[in-house]
């Protein structure tokens, strides 16, 4: 599965949308309400239809593709995991949305989450100033805590590739800035490196390393776009050794340096 590397940051949107003409992955967890239609996402782990009516939380750094044969409508978040880690009351969560979970409010809460959502699109969109962010923010991470109370983590049987990359995807995912290695992740997700680099090809359908670099340059795409901190910083912060490593894996990733993306950033931030 190839797969589109965007960043998206804290955002909100009512949006009708059809099917996607290519997975994608982004460096947010993801919030999904369906207000109508059926919406059928595909995933690494198969096919999974979101119910209508009731809150979906999950990790956006699976590849992921809408594959909805209808418009679906729906509200819809992203929160940037550096905007969610580090928060006692959203440890359990975060856990298990890494391994691939998928956690889901109740139809009775629905029309609460449908409140909330459409709120947060409101506060964001007229008023993106910090204070307003930080109470948004604030909501959702109290939403994602209760989300995963009373919810029995899904069990997985068996050894198979795709928890093998699972596993390595929930290091990556909270891991990415630092100077890793293949064998280091391997080790992290208790697997051995070899079946670990062909468990994670076969599953996502590129190397790990590629993934970890597509996820840097994600990252690093939203720092360009949102503070001023020269190059060499903006490297280091998004897991980059070296600014050379970081201009050709940002030239290869986008077509332009870092420099020349700062000038002219694309639409998705």
């Amino acid at each position: 599965m190839r797969s589109l590397v965007q960043v998206v940051g804290l955002q909100t949107f009512h949006v009708t949308s059809g099917p996607m003409p290519a997975a994608h992955i982004h460096p947010e967890v993801e919030l999904n309400l369906v207000l109508s239609g059926g919406a059928r996402y595909a995933t690494v782990s198969g096919a999974l239809d979101l119910p209508r009516g009731r809150l979906a939380a999950f990790w956006g750094g699976y590849p992921h593709r809408l594959v909805s044969e209808h418009d679906v409508d729906f509200l819809w978040a992203t929160i940037p995991l550096a905007d969610l880690t580090g928060t006692p009351a959203l440890r359990g969560p975060l856990d298990r949305l890494l391994q691939g979970e998928f956690l889901y409010g109740t139809a009775e809460e629905g029309p609460h989450d449908a409140f909330l959502m459409a709120r947060w699109d409101t506060d964001l969109r007229r008023d993106p100033q910090p204070d307003v962010a930080e109470l948004c923010l604030l909501e959702m991470h109290a939403r994602l805590a209760r989300l995963a109370r009373g919810q029995r983590p899904a069990r997985t049987a068996g050894e198979s590739e795709a928890r093998a990359a699972e596993r390595m995807l929930a290091v990556v995912a909270r891991r990415y800035t630092e100077d890793l290695t293949v064998d280091g992740i391997a080790a992290d997700a208790g697997v051995h490196p070899t079946y670990a680099a062909l468990a994670f090809k076969q599953t996502l359908g590129m190397p790990v390393w590629q993934y970890v670099t597509r996820l840097r340059v994600a990252h690093a795409r939203r720092l360009l776009s949102v503070t001023r901190w020269g190059v060499d910083r903006v490297a280091h912060e998004s897991g980059f050794q070296t600014r050379s490593s970081f201009y050709r894996a940002f030239r290869d990733a986008l077509g332009r340096t870092p420099t020349e993306y700062r000038r002219q950033p694309d639409s998705m931030l």
